[in-house]
């Protein structure tokens, strides 16, 4: 079946690799800012070994979901003193606001944490205050069963269903995981923007197939009833958030509305104002 809308189709995004240290490696769609508002970036990253050595951030918040089958979790340190251990299944998000420095390490030696990153803009009247950090454990998460779909709640709202953690912007993710070959419908609500990411295996929105490792990985979807379907052992990840609609330089660390800005919060954080990890 088709959206309601037979004029409306799937928008592939464009997807790039990463690597921020030799154990660290992501696939997502990163630089595409009017696009994907308010989502900076959103990525599925596998780590394991090594830390990622400390580095800042301002002006955005920073979420890691860690996926439920994955063989290990995530430790967050934080300059500010406040450290988090993310199991599997668990989300870890990490508002910056006016900068912080933090620190990621695999939080089980010689086992994989592999997950879903995501970054994302505040309004600029948002970019004040502390930084602070929140774990929401997997089995507080509302989950429930499609036939032959699991889908889970991570954060935000999804029709009558909130999860523990309902951010700004309304940002939303949802996950599907096919034990079974099977299809759903999918209602998105307007006034929002919608992604999809495959995280295994392959699926198909509206005939637009989506396949780990392909050619398309990423699509914007736009607000209405869409028909998904997956093959056993795939899985999807749906985001969702309410657009800002205002500049933003974003450069991987800092998240502001202009040059001025960018100039100051590199000032503080050159100055030693966003705190220091060992």
């Amino acid at each position: 079946m088709r959206h309601n809308d037979p004029c409306v189709r799937p928008a592939p995004l464009a997807t790039t690799h990463r690597s921020r240290c030799t154990l660290f490696h992501s696939v997502g769609v990163h630089d595409r800012l009017t696009q994907t508002d308010p989502l900076l970036s959103f990525e599925a990253f596998r780590l394991s070994g090594a830390a990622i050595p400390p580095h800042p951030h301002a002006g955005c918040a920073i979420a890691h979901f860690i996926l439920p089958d994955a063989a290990g979790g995530l430790r967050s340190r934080m300059a500010q003193g406040s450290e988090a251990v993310a199991r599997p299944g668990d989300l870890l998000w990490l508002d910056t606001h006016c900068g912080t420095v933090h620190q990621e390490t695999p939080a089980d030696s010689g086992a994989e944490c592999r997950g879903l990153q995501f970054v994302v803009n505040y309004a600029d009247d948002q970019r004040e205050g502390a930084p602070q950090q929140r774990l929401v454990p997997g089995e507080q998460m509302p989950g429930w069963q499609s036939g032959g779909i699991e889908l889970r709640l991570v954060c935000g709202q999804w029709l009558e269903r909130h999860a523990p953690l309902v951010p700004h912007a309304g940002v939303t993710l949802l996950t599907l995981n096919w034990h079974s070959d099977d299809t759903l419908s999918l209602v998105l609500p307007p006034d929002m923007h919608w992604f999809a990411l495959v995280l295994d295996g392959c699926c198909r929105v509206d005939g637009v197939l989506l396949a780990a490792g392909g050619s398309t990985t990423a699509a914007t979807l736009p607000a209405g009833t869409w028909q998904v379907s997956g093959t056993s052992g795939s899985r999807l990840a749906l985001l969702g958030g309410k657009p800002i609609n205002e500049p933003v330089i974003y450069q991987g660390a800092f998240a502001v509305r202009d040059e001025a800005q960018l100039v100051d919060t590199l000032r503080r954080y050159q100055e030693g104002a966003m705190g220091m990890l060992g």
